[in-house]
């Protein structure tokens, strides 16, 4: 029965998966295991803590089954991002950890703390990500304004365009790139509140 298993598709995998098919799910185990604890592992450092998050990420599959719900059927993306965020909790909370064990001394804020670097490294990504999937004009003023520093009335001369409507594009490509770090952006307040 197992070998049937390896030749359903992903998709098909997860409609079994939905109906609390175990066979559906150890395939889906088998097929990406490693791949996880590749990303894991290069996220993490450490062995027994990467298998700790892919694990908790199975974990998490299996009693979410029922509820699990994956845009366009891509599992593969939506388990590497599990994995991501999975990583990032347990990060976060090993260094609050290591806060209340030193009874919230001050960390040392001349050198960022791998954290930190992990978080911004994340978070650029993932604006980078979405600065290109903005539509093309909406991408062309929000760089012009964030990466060249032109004024509104600067990008409107160069582009002929109004203002209003570099306001506009502006405008929407804020609220594009906030609506992709929302998680991410929790993360980050968070982080920063620990910090303090």
């Amino acid at each position: 029965m197992q070998s049937n298993y390896q030749r359903f598709t992903d998709k098909e995998l997860v409609t079994r998966l939905r109906k609390g098919d175990e066979v559906a799910f150890s395939e889906i185990y088998e097929r990406y295991w490693d791949k996880l604890f590749v990303v894991s592992m290069n996220r993490m450092g450490d062995q027994q803590d990467a298998e700790e998050c892919v694990q908790d990420v199975f974990h998490k599959l299996w009693t979410m089954r029922e509820s699990f719900g994956i845009e366009n059927e891509n599992l593969s993306a939506y388990l590497g991002v599990a994995v991501r965020n999975q990583v990032f909790n347990r990060r976060l909370k090993r260094y609050r950890e290591r806060l209340r064990a030193t009874s919230y001394e001050i960390p040392d804020t001349s050198y960022p703390s791998p954290e930190l670097e992990l978080i911004v490294r994340e978070l650029q990504e993932r604006i980078d990500r979405a600065i290109k999937t903005l539509p093309d004009q909406c991408r062309i003023v929000f760089e012009m304004s964030r990466k060249d520093g032109k004024t509104n009335k600067q990008i409107a001369e160069e582009l002929d365009i109004s203002e209003n409507t570099v306001k506009y594009h502006l405008k929407k490509a804020n609220r594009n790139i906030r609506g992709n770090l929302d998680i991410l952006a929790w993360i980050m307040m968070f982080y920063c509140f620990f910090q303090k």
